[in-house]
């Protein structure tokens, strides 16, 4: 009992002094409020309040901290409408369905609830305007709202015109303001004047070029004359290029004259872009002084000419030369090449130049290059670019001028057409040259079958011959493969067990006339079965059943 009484004692006292405790608390709190200070123990708490606050919003996305948006994304709302959103609507603007359905109801809002809308948005705008989701309502709305109502949006933006155009999401909100509004002044000005930034910068530099592309002249005006001011800064940039660019292809003449002597940076990534933006779209005055820094001054000019035309970025300024020079511009370039032609068509970069003259001069410059070619034309063949060199030269030069070399290329076929790049030259002269020439290559190919049906090269020579042959040389292959090789057996059973031939084998069945099919497949039929690699050969064996049917 007294045990009893003297735990109930304690406890009494206990809840004394916690009652105590608050009002000690209550009065220092209206002490310090009279005072206008905040107590140390409700900083504490309110401190504590917010680092939970912020825990939370981290933790939980806006549907789950909005019952509507949570009721909405799983269906449990009929035909809601905007005015039903109320303080959710920025909840609804965060999140991908969310801000669907809002741009969804926005054009087909009437003016009260469009107004609504914008009541809800005002103080949000600028976060809304970051997010993946919300500058999509953002943009909706200033597409959407009347004048007044964008002149509120605005307002917000104005505060963050720079940060925005800098931002991902921002910087399309930006644009959508300069395209839709009439109230933009504020934000031209703050454009107008930080260009520099602007411009090198991935995302801003979209917002410079849509001014540059849809602005009025007094809009562009003040960005094309600090683009000026900034042009070798620019031209060398990853993204300020681009908008240099624009100007060269947008702007006027003059502006186009203001670019300078661009020519000395036609070996950079970038500048280099712009340099053919030049040969595109420049005055015939133009062109001619972007020529003359290549081609007119000497010996030591035309060594510089051929120094761009192996460099990786100064390749394609020349070729952009060849594309869009007058015939005697083009006919000084052929000059350039002279006796450097083989040396330029084996490398990476040289060789798309050799390429695009032979696509681009008159008939007196290609004979000057081809000659060149002459002395080469079997070691080309059998390099990876060299090649290319030669079909372009099959392809695009006229009959008389490329028959040395196709006299050439028969003289060596076996040894082209197993090689990794010379088996190339050979399918495309199958591809595009004269029947003769196809008629030859195939009777080159006689006796060789078997020997070179391991080489991935050979067989595609021989599937060209499938492909464009004519009948009878068709046949010609086929009877080949299913003779005798001499040692009791026809060579299409060993084609069969290997990688690449065995796709050839499949090939002349699908192109074979009725005769000749029923041919292979006598001698596919009756073959002994020894091996998982012919017991595959069924397939081929069905496929020629179903064709013989």
């Amino acid at each position: 009992m007294m045990g009893q009484f003297i735990r109930n004692f304690l406890n009494v006292q206990h809840i004394i002094c916690k009652i105590q405790h608050v009002q000690t608390v209550r009065l220092t709190f209206l002490h310090q409020f009279i005072k206008n200070e905040c107590p140390a123990a409700v900083l504490s708490w309110g401190a504590r309040m917010a680092s939970s606050s912020s825990s939370s919003s981290s933790k939980y996305r806006p549907s789950h901290r909005s019952k509507l948006l949570d009721d909405y994304r799983n269906k449990r709302t009929a035909n809601l409408q905007l005015t039903d959103l109320g303080d959710h609507v920025v909840a609804f603007a965060l999140d991908p369905q969310g801000s669907r359905f809002i741009e969804q109801k926005l054009k087909r809002a009437n003016p009260t609830e469009k107004a609504q809308l914008v009541d809800e948005l005002r103080g949000h705008v600028l976060t809304l305007s970051k997010n993946l989701y919300g500058n999509h309502v953002i943009k909706t709305a200033l597409e959407s709202v009347d004048k007044a109502s964008q002149i509120e949006i605005i307002n917000e933006i104005t505060a963050q015109v720079i940060p925005l155009s800098l931002d991902k999401y921002g910087s399309r909100v930006i644009q959508s303001v300069l395209e839709h509004c009439t109230h933009k002044r504020l934000v031209l000005e703050q454009l107008h004047a930080n260009v520099p930034t602007l411009v090198t910068d991935q995302y801003g530099s979209y917002v410079i070029r849509h001014v540059l592309e849809h602005g009025l002249p007094e809009e562009r005006e003040p960005i094309v004359r600090s683009l000026h001011e900034n042009v070798p800064t620019l031209v060398t940039d990853q993204y300020g290029n681009f908008v240099i660019q624009l100007v060269i292809e947008h702007g006027l003449p003059e502006d186009r004259e203001r670019i300078g002597d661009i020519m000395k940076y036609a070996q950079d990534k970038f500048a280099s872009n712009i340099i053919e933006k030049c040969l595109i779209g420049g005055t015939a005055d133009q062109k001619k002084a972007l020529f003359d820094n290549v081609c007119v001054g000497g010996p030591k000019t035309l060594q510089n000419a051929r120094q761009l035309m192996t460099d990786e970025f100064g390749t394609h300024v020349i070729q952009k030369f060849f594309e869009c020079g007058t015939d005697d511009q083009k006919a000084q370039l052929v000059d350039a090449l002279r006796g450097h032609v083989l040396t330029l068509a084996l490398q990476i970069y040289g060789g798309p130049v050799i390429q695009t003259a032979l696509k681009s001069v008159d008939k007196a410059s290609q004979i000057k290059i081809i000659n060149e070619i002459t002395a080469q034309v079997i070691p080309l063949s059998l390099d990876k670019y060299g090649g290319r060199v030669i079909q372009c030269l099959l392809e695009h030069c006229a009959e008389q001028q490329k028959r040395p070399v196709l006299e050439q290329l028969h003289g060596n076929v076996l040894s082209l057409v197993t090689d990794q790049y010379g088996s190339f030259v050979i399918q495309h002269v199958i591809e595009h040259g004269r029947p003769e020439d196809r008629e030859r290559i195939v009777r080159s190919l006689n006796g060789d079958i078997m020997k070179n049906t391991h080489l991935h090269s050979f067989c595609g020579v021989i599937e060209k011959c499938l492909i464009f042959g004519t009948t009878e040389q068709k046949n010609a292959l086929i009877d080949q493969v299913c003779a005798d090789d001499g040692t009791g057996k026809p060579p299409l059973l060993q084609m069969m067990k290997q990688k690449f031939a065995k796709d050839i084998v499949q090939k002349m069945l699908n192109v074979a006339d009725s005769a000749h099919r029923q041919k292979m497949m006598f001698i596919i039929n009756n073959a002994p079965i020894k091996n998982t690699a012919i017991r595959a050969s069924k397939s081929l064996k069905q496929r020629g059943r179903r064709r013989n049917r």
